[in-house]
C-alpha cells in the first residue's frame, strides 16, 4: 500500500546536498521556464553558475522555484523537495560571504564559461516522499 509523507526540513536538506542536478523554474516575458541546473548546496543556500546572456541570467532579483526528485518507476515510489526563494546574482558581489560561496565546488556539464553566479536563499523548503510499503502478512 503507498504512503505520501511530508518530508521534515530536515529530510530535504539531506536529500538537497545529496543531489548536483535539480530544476529551475521563474517567470520570463510573463510565461513560466524550467531549466535543468547543477548546482551545489550551502546550508540552505542553492548556487548555480550560468553564462552572461543566458536566459538563465535573467534569474537574478526575482523570487524562483528549485525543485529536485528521485523516481523509481519499477517501485513506483520516489520523493521531491522544493526551495523557494529570491535569486540573488553574487557574480560581481564582494561582501565575504558571496566571496566564500563563489569558492565552493560547483562542477557544470554544459559546456562553455559559466562564471555567472546566483544564489537561491530559501524561503521555504518542502518535500514529499512516495513510498510503496509492503503488504501486511
Amino acid at each position: 500500500m503507498p504512503s505520501l509523507e511530508i518530508l521534515s526540513r530536515s529530510e530535504c536538506i539531506d536529500f538537497l546536498a545529496a543531489g548536483r542536478v535539480g530544476r529551475l523554474a521563474f517567470v520570463v516575458d510573463d510565461r513560466p521556464e524550467i531549466f535543468p541546473i547543477n548546482y551545489a548546496l550551502d546550508g540552505e543556500t542553492v548556487l548555480f553558475r550560468t553564462a552572461a546572456g543566458t536566459i538563465l541570467s535573467q534569474a537574478g532579483l526575482r523570487e524562483v522555484a528549485f525543485e529536485v526528485d528521485h523516481i523509481d518507476e519499477k517501485t513506483r515510489s520516489g520523493w521531491s523537495v522544493v526551495v523557494q526563494g529570491h535569486a540573488d546574482d553574487i557574480a560581481g558581489a564582494i561582501d565575504a560571504t558571496s566571496e566564500r560561496l563563489r569558492q565552493l565546488p560547483l562542477i557544470t556539464w554544459a559546456p562553455g564559461q559559466r562564471g555567472h553566479w546566483f544564489a537561491i536563499r530559501a524561503r521555504s523548503i518542502s518535500g514529499r516522499r512516495l513510498r510503496v510499503l509492503p503488504l501486511e502478512q
